[in-house]
């Protein structure tokens, strides 16, 4: 991925200039990446939604059904609230990431806005949602002591096995949304590309 960007930076820099094109091909590339932007939009406002419904459930299965008396399962319900909140503020910053870019613009500033909030979304997709994921699932396994006291054996065995398949569930979805998104960006890159190698060429 690092390439695209390289090669990308590589003709900003050949071709900084206005850049004059077919006014029909201009307006069709201009359409086609507005639909793609929207369809981005509305895929940050998903995941806030579905984020934010889990935080509401597991906030009040904490605070109503199951109170955590220990302090080492209160961090860990922390832990878990805290990761799902992050991760809705990261999707409510994309939203407005996404947003300043316009489409109108030039276009190699608006290539240049993609490709950033491109970059953007990789970092979060990478490291930063390992890192949530790691840091849900450790606050998971740290209540997982107090509810032994209240549970028997082979029903705890039942909760860990039911989270580990849920977790390989939400993985496999939010890796295919992400894969989705990424494309999705990439299609806007290689939009914006080709009017830049139509006006070298």
């Amino acid at each position: 991925m690092s390439n695209e960007f390289d090669e990308l930076q590589r003709k900003w820099q050949k071709g900084k200039k206005d850049i004059e094109s077919n006014s029909g091909i201009l307006e069709e590339t201009l359409s086609s990446i507005t639909s793609k932007k929207n369809l981005n939009v509305r895929f940050h406002y998903g995941n806030i939604i579905i984020l934010s419904i889990t935080l509401i459930v597991i906030s009040a299965f904490f605070y109503y059904i199951a109170p955590v008396k220990e302090i080492l399962s209160r961090i860990g319900v922390a832990l878990m609230i805290g990761g799902l909140l992050l991760r809705i503020i990261i999707e409510c910053i994309s939203v407005l990431k996404s947003k300043k870019i316009d489409v109108i613009d030039d276009v190699l500033k608006t290539t240049n806005d993609t490709i950033a909030f491109y970059k953007f979304r990789k970092r979060i997709h990478g490291p930063v949602t390992i890192t949530i994921i790691a840091l849900y699932t450790i606050g998971f396994y740290m209540i997982t002591p107090e509810f032994s006291l209240y549970f028997s054996t082979w029903k705890m065995v039942m909760i860990d096995v039911s989270y580990v398949i849920g977790a390989i569930i939400f993985i496999k979805f939010v890796r295919n949304s992400i894969q989705k998104e990424i494309r999705t960006l990439l299609e806007i890159i290689e939009l914006k590309n080709k009017i830049i190698e139509e006006n070298e060429a």
